[in-house]
């Protein structure tokens, strides 16, 4: 399966490490990524290994999740042998906007 990452995946993981490395250190940022990276080709071999994200799924796109840390998820949709990352989410940020991200 071939990874695909979104104009808004690749912002919110940008954001994201730009978050965490203000907060908690270059270090700390660093392995974050690299978590992020290594838990997204996993995803190659596994494409079912995210729960689904029941709220925020359609009939047509059945949104997924793998869980980072505590505090960081990757969302993503499987389509025609693609695996489509859509958003790259740390837990503190406004709960309310997710639904629009996702959208």
């Amino acid at each position: 399966m071939e990874v695909v990452w979104s104009k808004t995946a690749k912002n919110s993981l940008a954001t994201t490490i730009r978050f965490i490395k203000g907060n908690f250190g270059e270090g700390v940022a660093k392995t974050i990524r690299l978590e992020i990276e290594k838990r997204v080709g996993q995803l190659v071999v596994y494409p079912l290994l995210g729960k689904e994200d029941e709220k925020h799924s359609t009939s047509g796109r059945k949104i997924r999740y793998i869980i980072v840390n505590r505090r960081s998820r990757v969302y993503y949709y499987l389509q025609n042998q693609r695996i489509y990352i859509i958003l790259v989410w740390d837990t503190r940020q406004d709960i309310h906007s997710l639904k629009k991200l996702l959208s």
